[in-house]
């Protein structure tokens, strides 16, 4: 009997391994493509601006008309992984997980050289033929394209609106011939507010709730794209379209009272890429409290409403296959009859870059930008930003 044990537990290891193997050849697996950038950026400003490291908008002066600055950081770096499902038949499963070191800039205090990794993307999507569906943290429907700048915000502030929260999207596209395509989208995404306190008087003891007012209101935001493509055959593209959003927010007391206030947008896209070296881009919108989507120059929301417009605008040219030339504009534009106290009331921005690839997936990269703020005291401030970039891609 004691020969047979160890024979005994080899047939179990055989009889509990072999199914495993047998059915492993049939179960669906990932494969892991790890991308991402080393990025150092080099600043200097000609006024104090509203991060630093990179702008959004220009800051009053308290003390002398020009207020220089210089900065350099490597926060932008970024790294991600792209899992994409292999044995699933005819259904497409991906997945996606990226971060960069920006996390410092939501409120937390760090030295500059001990940055904080901060969640960019965390998702996944399941596709059937033209049926797309996405669920965790990417980008917004709203306003889907980005002009291509050096500086950290995308022109967010000054023009361009929408940026990354968790949601579940549903996608459906159509070929419209062999070259053209057309997409459909729209989703329930996570309200980000803050805690407003009600336009009514509070009675004595009666305070907000403490709670965001995204989270009190107990519905999603909902988001919706419609987009159309259209490839040339020299490797161009045609592509417009339209997107909008809208939600509710609740200001909640201690005591159970409560005011409901919106926030919607409207937005258009365009770009127009005649071939693979040369294109232009841009978009416009208008809506109300959108400092969560990055407009309104982030001024705060208010339960009457902060309505703003803004757009942006760049062409781009590539000479060659390692250098490419970037012009752009951009601004926003709050109503100033929202707006109370000392806001910013317009943001305007133009810039120009050049970037160059000396060897393989290593850039450097020079851009100038002149940017104005102006508040609701008639005050504008200017700023001249210098700012060059080295960048290894892997």
């Amino acid at each position: 009997m004691r020969n047979r044990f160890p024979q005994m537990i080899w047939l179990l290891v055989v009889l509990l391994v072999a199914p495993t193997m047998a059915f492993g050849q049939e179960k669906p697996s990932f494969d892991l493509d790890w991308y991402g950038y080393f990025k150092l950026d080099g600043s200097y400003d000609q006024n104090l601006t509203s991060h630093g490291n990179f702008v959004l908008w220009v800051t009053p002066q308290s003390y002398e008309e020009d207020d220089t600055q210089f900065n350099m950081t490597a926060n932008q770096t970024r790294f991600g992984v792209n899992l994409t499902g292999n044995q699933y038949r005819d259904v497409e499963v991906k997945g996606k997980l990226e971060f960069d070191l920006y996390a410092a800039v939501t409120g937390a205090t760090v030295a500059e050289n001990k940055a904080m990794l901060q969640l960019r993307h965390a998702y996944f999507s399941v596709q059937r033929k033209g049926t797309k569906l996405v669920a965790g943290q990417t980008s917004d429907l709203i306003s889907p394209l980005n002009p291509s700048t050096l500086n950290y915000p995308v022109l967010w502030g000054c023009g361009n609106i929408g940026y990354r929260r968790p949601q579940v999207s549903l996608f459906q596209s159509a070929n419209m011939g062999m070259s053209s395509q057309l997409t459909m989208a729209a989703g329930f995404f996570r309200t980000i507010g803050s805690d407003l306190t009600p336009t009514f008087s509070l009675a004595a003891g009666e305070t907000t709730d403490g709670s965001d007012d995204g989270t009190d209101a107990a519905i999603p935001t909902v988001q919706g794209q419609l987009d159309f493509q259209h490839k040339l055959d020299n490797g161009g593209l045609i592509r417009l379209g339209g997107s909008a959003l809208w939600g509710r927010l609740r200001a909640e007391t201690t005591q159970g009272n409560f005011e409901e206030y919106e926030t919607w947008a409207g937005a258009g896209h365009l770009q127009v890429s005649l071939s693979q070296s040369f294109g232009v881009m841009g978009e416009y919108y208008q809506g109300a409290n959108l400092g969560s989507y990055l407009g309104g120059i982030l001024n705060s929301s208010t339960i009457d409403g902060v309505n703003s417009m803004g757009g942006w605008g760049s062409m781009w040219v590539k000479p060659t296959s390692g250098l490419k030339l970037t012009l752009g504009y951009g601004f926003d534009d709050p109503d100033d009859e929202d707006l109370g106290g000392v806001q910013r009331s317009k943001n305007e921005s133009m810039f120009g870059n050049i970037q160059y690839t000396f060897v393989p997936q290593v850039t450097v990269g020079l851009e100038v930008s002149r940017w104005e703020t102006t508040y609701t005291d008639d005050v504008s401030i200017d700023n001249l930003r210098v700012q060059t970039s080295f960048i290894l891609n892997f």
